[in-house]
């Protein structure tokens, strides 16, 4: 049989550069969408890492951002944990955190939020930072342009600096870091996508979990996993809400 030589004029180092720039390609940060506004549906993930100046990450955790419409997701992979927030006509927002592992979740009402100790601004939700502290920055350079452009916010004062990389069309945070007491915190967009279907999947399957009203936790205490909670120190009812089995309070993961 008679064998064919394919390009036989390429070299070996040429093929190398090749297979390397297509690598690249494919481990882009984020693919932008040739359309693109706020109400894009989405799905962006971020890699957290806490350290201190100059020095190896200490931590280095990961969280996706799920949107659509009037409903934000926060799924924390390594704790197992997602927090659905769901706002309606009124602007009255309520939260549904699930525990993944065992898809079932407790439902907190607009005024039960403080337990969880969070606020209601939707911007910080839907966006990852508050328009409030977004006003404060100062706009230190643009560049791209449509779905790809990108805006990078600075604001320093005595106690922290923070560099935030913003995505004006998509109104996402691509960069955030924050210098403050001599630690850095530093959120980094890896991977984003405005795939419908995969984002409607997401929210369908956890809204079909099993959920219990907050109030309700005390006259519950029989089911198995809502007493298997509260003796991990998951729940706290009629207290503080919810914390680790150190005592850490799990919500708000991001304080921006």
């Amino acid at each position: 049989m008679k064998r064919h030589r394919v390009f036989p004029n390429i070299s070996g180092r040429l093929i190398c550069a090749l297979a390397s720039l297509f690598i690249s390609a494919l481990s882009a940060p984020a693919v932008f969408a040739a359309d693109c506004t706020a109400n894009t549906p989405i799905s962006a993930r971020y890699q957290i890492s806490h350290y201190e100046h100059s020095a190896q990450p200490e931590t280095v955790s990961h969280m996706v951002l799920w949107r659509r419409a009037n409903s934000v997701a926060e799924q924390y992979p390594e704790r197992g944990i997602t927090e659905l927030w769901e706002r309606n006509h009124s602007n009255s927002i309520k939260l549904n955190r699930y525990f993944d592992a065992y898809q079932r979740g407790i439902e907190y009402s607009p005024n039960e939020l403080k337990v969880v100790k969070t606020d209601d601004d939707w911007s910080m939700k839907n966006q990852l930072i508050a328009n409030s502290l977004l006003s404060k920055m100062s706009l230190s350079r643009k560049s791209g342009k449509a779905c790809e452009r990108e805006e990078i916010y600075t604001l320093e004062n005595d106690n922290e600096t923070i560099t935030v990389v913003w995505l004006p069309a998509y109104k996402i945070v691509k960069s955030y870091k924050r210098r403050a007491k001599g630690k850095i915190s530093h959120w980094s967009l890896t991977e984003m996508s405005s795939d419908s279907k995969i984002i409607d999947a997401f929210f369908s399957k956890h809204l079909d979990y099993q959920t219990t009203d907050y109030a309700d936790i005390g006259d519950s205490e029989s089911d198995p996993f809502l007493r298997k909670m509260i003796n991990l120190g998951f729940v706290e009812h009629g207290s503080s809400g919810m914390y680790d089995a150190q005592g850490n309070d799990i919500g708000g993961e991001h304080h921006h």
